[in-house]
């Protein structure tokens, strides 16, 4: 088939706008999980093209169980997009309640593979389909005696059932950092076992370190292929045979029209290649793997990745400083992400300030999922120098914070007014949409929030003594909604939070609301599906 594409949230429009011919989109699970506009487009999208899911969170190489909720979330994701293909990572990211959103190197012992395959197991098994497994970027070494990645690859494939997934830059990349020979990695694969291939970009990043000065590749996903990979790609092509090809671009997306023209090269490449695969069976592991505690091993990595402290054991002693990476990857995931939860926070206190803030949060309070959409949830509760003179930061926050998550809110069962008769409609049990959040604020915190966002133009002209906000907020439609609410509609509102059903919350306002007011707010109710069932 030809070569597909990663999709990407800018890219929605311009896809369908131009109908790009594309062999299939590849999606990252996790970017889908909740009910949102995104995974609306997901949808649509859907009935144009083939998607593949590419998971970058469920941890599979973590010493201890699974998330259930987060492979539950993936199961109804799976269910809805019916995919091409679904894929997961030889890696981890997550031990004890502590989850980084970066894909971290897994020790290839004898306890990783018994994991590796149990998780395999199960979420093949949760899914009810074949996953594909995909080789890592290496940026350092371990101290324990260890199986070589290919095998304990096709060791995996052969055990579970998975397949697996080529990321020829990985391949690159980690044969560069590690002095290693690619093409004799590629050579130990399993040609069977291949189902798909990943093609991207990797920056040269040039790094100081008390043992001088290194130059290392960093799997970025933000860059053009390079003609390394590029030749690599062929030589896969011939070793290990024709599988579908995706191209991957994360960040600083060009224009699709550039994206497409990189499809189309793999697409001439694949056409240019003989594949003479050699299916000789590789057998199993020849290396007996040295002991290592997984668990220690992991709380140790996370404690080095989350503070400056170097590892104290189990990393090669010249690669103790390149845990630093792992330590710029999380930072830069996690601040990337935010920066788009809370523009207005960014807005407020500057780039360089709402760096340290993450940095701080990520710090006192690790993620403790895999799902990216509950990141920023301690952010108010950050305190560090400078805080003090910003008393309204913690409202803005909190006021981001609640637009981020009506967005991704189920909805409900919205009160159909209109099917039944007054009396009952007064009676039946309601609550609010769980989309609806209240926000009040001793400052003015509607106007702080709109003139802070990126693309407000106009003078800046707030008084922080000028009024206090109350604000509601809500979806409809997939859109999130802030509104100022006068008194009255406040008091109605948080009345409705606490009765059971309409004629409760009337008669709890009557007398501190009057009729039209009332009469008002209940019908912007009614217009907007703020109630549902109960």
């Amino acid at each position: 088939m030809k070569s597909g594409l990663g999709i990407r949230s800018p890219l929605f429009q311009a896809v369908a706008d131009s109908k790009p011919d594309l062999g299939f989109f590849e999606a990252h699970s996790e970017n889908y999980f909740g009910a949102s506009a995104a995974r609306d487009a997901l949808l649509t999208l859907r009935q144009d093209y083939p998607i593949s899911l590419h998971g970058v969170g469920l941890s599979l190489g973590r010493a201890d169980d699974l998330d259930a909720a987060h492979l539950q979330a993936l199961k109804q994701l799976v269910d809805e997009v019916d995919p091409l293909l679904v894929s997961e990572h030889l890696a981890w990211s997550a031990y004890s309640h502590r989850h980084l959103p970066d894909l971290l190197p897994l020790p290839l012992t004898e306890s990783s593979l018994a994991i590796m395959c149990e998780h395999i197991d199960q979420m093949q098994s949760a899914l009810g389909r074949q996953i594909l497994i995909e080789n890592p970027s290496n940026y350092l070494l371990f101290d324990y005696l260890q199986i070589p990645e290919a095998e304990f690859l096709n060791t995996l494939a052969s055990r579970t059932g998975c397949g697996l997934l080529v990321d020829v830059n990985n391949v690159y990349v980690s044969a560069t950092n590690l002095a290693r020979d690619p093409k004799a990695y590629l050579a130990a694969l399993n040609p069977d076992f291949v189902q798909q291939y990943h093609l991207a970009g990797h920056t040269v990043v040039t790094r100081q370190s008390d043992r001088g000065s290194e130059t290392v590749l960093i799997d970025t996903h933000d860059h053009s292929i390079t003609d390394d990979v590029w030749a690599l790609y062929r030589h896969s092509l011939s070793t290990l045979g024709h599988k579908p090809t995706l191209i991957e671009w994360d960040s600083d997306l060009p224009p699709l029209a550039d994206l497409c023209a990189e499809c189309d090269k793999a697409d001439a490449v694949q056409a240019s290649v003989t594949s003479t695969v050699d299916r000789s069976d590789s057998g199993s592991p020849s290396i007996t793997s040295g002991s290592v505690v997984l668990a220690e091993h992991q709380a140790q990595f996370l404690d080095a990745v989350l503070s400056d402290e170097p590892m104290a054991q189990g990393i090669d002693p010249s690669h103790q400083h390149r845990v630093a990476i792992y330590r710029n990857n999380v930072q830069a995931a996690v601040h990337d992400y935010l920066a788009e939860v809370f523009p207005a926070t960014l807005g407020v206190v500057g780039a360089g300030f709402f760096r340290t803030m993450v940095q701080a949060a990520i710090s006192k309070s690790p993620p403790s999922n895999g799902d990216i959409h509950t990141y920023g949830a301690e952010l108010a509760k950050v305190n560090i120098d400078g805080m003090d003179s910003l008393p309204y930061l913690a409202d803005l926050i909190t006021y981001e914070w609640a637009m981020h998550r009506a967005y991704f809110a189920d909805s409900g069962d919205t009160l159909d007014t209109h099917a039944m008769p007054q009396d009952e409609m007064l009676t039946t049990p309601i609550k609010l949409d769980p989309s609806v959040h209240l926000i009040e604020s001793t400052f003015p915190i509607y106007e702080i929030r709109r003139q802070s966002l990126p693309d407000y133009a106009e003078p800046v002209s707030i008084h922080l003594d000028q009024s206090q906000d109350a604000v509601l907020i809500y979806k409809i439609k997939g859109q999130v909604v802030s509104r100022c609410l006068t008194g009255e509609e406040l008091l109605f509102f948080k009345q409705l939070k606490k009765s059971t059903h309409l004629l409760q919350a009337i008669e709890a306002v009557h007398g501190s609301i009057d009729e039209q007011a009332l009469a008002a707010v209940l019908g912007f109710c009614f217009e907007q599906s703020l109630l549902v069932n109960g």
